[in-house]
This record gives structure tokens, sequence and C-alpha cells, in this order.
């Protein structure tokens, strides 16, 4: 399947899960609970989560009855909040999983030297409500511990904008464990023949122990390392292989030596052999990795991950995985809109090139999504993709080269109030 066709195909996917889902594939299922088919039956209030609207909970349900042509069953928040409490959140997972892999099964996605599937991992905070519960589960950060915090962790291909895999920790939990989990998973996603996976990881990943197990598993590596970390590297003067001994075995890894346009050294260390990875790409390469960065962005500020909806550990998990859902399939839909602007700037006098703009994105494709899960008649769901996509590529903006800002402090402001909110 082609990426132009990913999100249609998505949709139709979705609505085939939310009608198919059964409480049978739940962990808690006592066999008594989404027994009958009433308002709040269990396909709905996925269909509602997915949606992740950052509005009041009772607008998101006013709207959601208003688009299934039945105003006058809409229920109250106390009411949803109850019957989703009963929802396994690994049931929204399992979502996010079917929207990964189907991306993942592209036969066009891009390839780092038609051979790679680049893998960035990086962890983050994510902020919680100060309720109890959380506290309790994912723990606090703060001087005094008293800040309900996570780690939220992702494995994102920056060259197709995909997330591969997710994962929400307690906050103490250490970020080499999660990326563990990561690379077991996108192992298993699909992958064209004869490519490989190559992970890449900033300076707070390496271990002896990490970097021996992924040799050991022939798993492809380029790694920032922090000073001090071996001697031996900090030591090399240019691109060598150094060695170092773990548990009585002799490692191999390939240094190389930076200097940043900052003035500042960095050393990156890969298990690539020279023919793949040549001195003068290995910066390059490493700089994709800030497509991560991004993506938080993204993740954080525009489709607001921090503003959950509810204050329990299980809608806590519901909201997470459904807004690594929407952020994937929207970035499905931005692979076709792509396509249709650089079709239609083809012979054009533009200094730059155009892409989707993904604020743009996200608020047309936001409003639209719930009508298209529940659009019965295909044909209409067509038109209202057609449409989506008319939309959302009539205003592209311009890629510009070589764009460099200094990094500022973060503000201690949970949300700030000069950034233009994207969904509504």
């Amino acid at each position: 399947m082609k990426k132009r066709n990913v999100f249609a195909k998505l949709i139709e996917l979705k609505r085939a899960f939310i009608e198919a889902i059964t409480t049978k594939s739940m962990k808690n299922d006592d066999g008594k609970i989404f027994t009958r088919k009433r308002t709040l039956w269990l396909g709905r209030i996925l269909t509602i989560i997915l949606r992740c609207n950052p509005c009041s909970l009772q607008i998101r349900l006013d709207d959601y009855f208003n688009d299934i042509g039945q105003k006058e069953a809409a229920v109250s928040k106390q009411a949803f909040s109850k019957a989703r409490g009963k929802l396994d959140p690994d049931i929204v997972k399992a979502s996010f999983l079917q929207t990964a892999e189907t991306l993942s099964g592209c036969e066009d996605i891009a390839l780092y030297r038609k051979k790679y599937r680049l893998c960035a991992i990086d962890g983050t905070d994510i902020i919680l409500d100060n309720a109890k519960e959380l506290l309790a589960h994912f723990g606090g950060s703060g001087s005094k511990r008293d800040c309900a915090t996570a780690l939220g962790s992702l494995c994102f291909d920056p060259l197709n904008n995909m997330i591969l895999d997710g994962g929400l920790y307690p906050y103490g939990t250490s970020e080499r464990y999660a990326a563990r989990k990561h690379i077991e998973a996108v192992n298993a996603l699909p992958l064209l023949n004869g490519a490989e996976n190559l992970y890449v990881f900033d300076r707070g990943y390496p271990s002896k122990e990490l970097l021996a197990e992924m040799i050991d598993n022939k798993t492809c590596f380029l790694m920032r390392v922090r000073k001090k970390f071996n001697v031996d590297f900090d030591l090399t003067t240019r691109s060598e292989k150094v060695d170092f001994e773990y548990e009585g075995k002799q490692y191999y890894v390939r240094v190389f030596k930076l200097v940043l346009d900052s003035g500042e050294e960095e050393t990156l260390i890969t298990n690539l052999k020279e023919k793949h990875l040549s001195k003068k790409e290995v910066g390059a390469l490493y700089f994709t990795r800030w497509g991560i960065e991004v993506k938080y962005n993204t993740l954080k500020n525009k489709l607001e991950l921090e503003n959950m909806s509810g204050r329990r550990v299980c809608t806590t998990y519901q909201d997470f995985w459904a807004k690594l859902d929407m952020a994937n399939t929207a970035a499905a839909l931005e692979y076709i809109t792509d396509e249709v602007i650089e079709e239609k700037s083809k012979g054009s006098k533009n200094k730059h090139k155009q892409r989707t703009n993904e604020n743009r994105l996200i608020t047309k494709f936001s409003d639209k999504y719930l009508e298209l899960l529940v659009t019965a008649n295909p044909d209409e769901r067509m038109r209202l993709f057609d449409e989506l996509v008319e939309d959302i590529s009539r205003r592209p903006v311009e890629v510009k080269p070589r764009r460099k800002f200094e990094r500022v402090p973060p503000r201690k402001k949970k949300f700030c109030d000069r950034r233009k909110r994207v969904l509504r």
C-alpha cells in the first residue's frame, strides 16, 4: 500500500476495530461490564476517547451525539466518566498499535541509504494533574516529589513522521528500560525486505550493558555519549575503532568527534561499518534525531498531551494512547496533502519548497475526525475525505532550510499563553 492511500485505509480499519471490540480482550472483564448495548456502549466510549478533544468533557459528549444525529441522547460527563473507568486502556493502545503497524507496512516509506529505517528514541517528563491517585501511581517531581509526573517515551521515525512505539511509565523508570521495550516492539513491526532498523540515541542512554546487549543482538545504533563516559572515547582525536570490556568480553565501536557551530564538541559512537556510514555522513545522520524533539513539541503544545481529560490512572493511559494514535493518523493524512501540494507547485517559481501547514492540518483534521469515524456511507466518507484534503492543502507553508534559533529556557507555566491553540 502506498503512503498516499494509508489514511483512507486507517479510517476503515478504525471503524472496523470500533465495531468489533468486545470485553473479551480486557484484563478486567468479569462478565458483568458492557454486557448491554446501552447509550454508552463500548464502541461509543472508545470513539469519544480517540477524538481526544481538549474542550470540556461535556462539550465533547454533546458534539459526538450531535454528529451521530442523536442530540437528545447526549449523556452527562459524570455518566461518561463512570463508564470509561471500566474500559481497559490496552484497548486504546491496541488502536495505536494497529495504526503504527499499518503505517510501517507502507511499501514506499523513506529509508536512510535505502537500507535503514531510522528510529529515534527519547523520553520526556509528562506533567499530570496533582491527584492523589496519579501521584501514588506515577510518583512526583520537584524538591518535595509532590508534583505528579510520568515518564513518557517514544520511538519515532523522523524520515516518515511516524511514531513507531510509545510508553508511559512511573517517573522513576529508567529511560534505558523504556528503550529496550521500544526496540522489542519496533523489531516486530513490518519492514521492507532487506531493510534494518537503525536506532539513534542522545547522550542520556549510553551504558556498557546496553551497548553490549545491542552489539550481541546485532542491533544497529548511533549514539551520542557524554564526556567521561569512557576515557578511551574521550582521548580519541579522530574517527577510529575503540574497544571496551563488559563482563569479560571485548566489544568494538567506531568513535567520531564532531565540532558543532557553537564550538561544542560531541562524541558519537556506532556499530555500523564504514561502508554503511562514513565520517562525512555521521553528523547529518545524528541531526535527524531532532525530528523527535519536533514531534514532542507537536504532542505537548499542539495536541496538548499533558491536558488530560481525567484524573485517574486508567483515564491518563487512555488519553496518552489516544493522543499518540491521533498524531499518527494526522501524519497519514499529511502524506497525501504533501503530495497534493507538491503536484500543485510543479512549475511554480516559488523560492522554497512547500509543505503542509501542521497547525492547519491538526485543526481541520480534528474537526472532521469524528465525522469520518461515525459516517456509515462510504461515498459520503470519500466526499468528506476529498474536502478535507483540498481544504488543508489550500494553504501550505514554505520549507526554509538552514534555519537556526537560539534555545531559550522553558517557561514554568504549563501552557504558554502566547502560543496559538491548534485544537478546538
